[in-house]
């Protein structure tokens, strides 16, 4: 159990790759130990490994709000918002008083049309019950990472009309017009889980390629 409470703070503190050292190792048998399991994937960005580990700890413990909560959270990364949205309510009803709960409805209700409302009212109550931090949704990148878009389009272009300073492209060290389009398959590919090594990145970048 300890472990498993480290690799989260550890993913919530993006050193994704010790996180999932220590969550591959980890062999959770209890609902409570399953549901932390299954948030720590969701935040390594993994739906996939999370969602058994998730569906099981709510067969062992189906009125512990947290099994629910790890679903929702899950179902909410593979944009299966309907699944997302029954699961989060399960965990409002559960625990009407977890800030959690409340954001993962709200933020599934808004993927939904109609749904406004009810969405922006579910988000204001997470934040009344635990401030800004608490509308954070496990496993989303964060979205100052686009910035660097800009340097590297500024730098796709640039190179294109051979207009690429000196100074830069000594810093850098590789061919300008190879960096946008490298930085682009790696940052757009799929799958995009989090804590991995370059091998297994590279690997994985391959599965998806031979399943298209």
């Amino acid at each position: 159990m300890e472990s498993l409470v480290r690799a989260r703070e550890l993913a919530v503190a993006r050193k994704f790759r010790e996180s999932r050292a220590l969550v591959k190792r980890a062999e959770p048998r209890s609902a409570e130990e399953l549901s932390l399991a299954a948030s720590v994937l969701v935040e390594l960005r993994d739906p996939q490994a999370a969602l058994p580990l998730a569906r099981r700890a709510v067969e062992l413990a189906p009125d512990d709000w947290r099994g629910h909560l790890a679903f929702a959270d899950a179902t909410y990364l593979q944009r299966s918002w309907d699944e997302s949205v029954a699961a989060a309510r399960r965990a409002v009803a559960l625990a009407p008083e977890e800030a959690a709960a409340h954001r993962a409805l709200g933020v599934a209700l808004n993927r939904r049309v109609g749904s406004g409302r009810e969405a922006r009212r579910e988000v204001k109550r997470a934040r009344e019950l635990g401030g800004r931090e608490a509308l954070r949704t496990p496993g989303r990148r964060s979205v100052w990472w686009l910035l660097l878009l800009v340097p590297l389009v500024v730098s796709g272009v640039m190179s294109a009309v051979g207009d690429w300073p000196d100074v830069v492209d000594s810093l850098i060290g590789l061919p300008p017009v190879v960096i946008p389009p490298a930085f682009l398959v790696l940052t757009f590919t799929k799958p995009g889980r989090a804590g991995l090594t370059w091998s297994e990145r590279i690997a994985e970048l391959r599965a998806a390629n031979a399943e298209q």
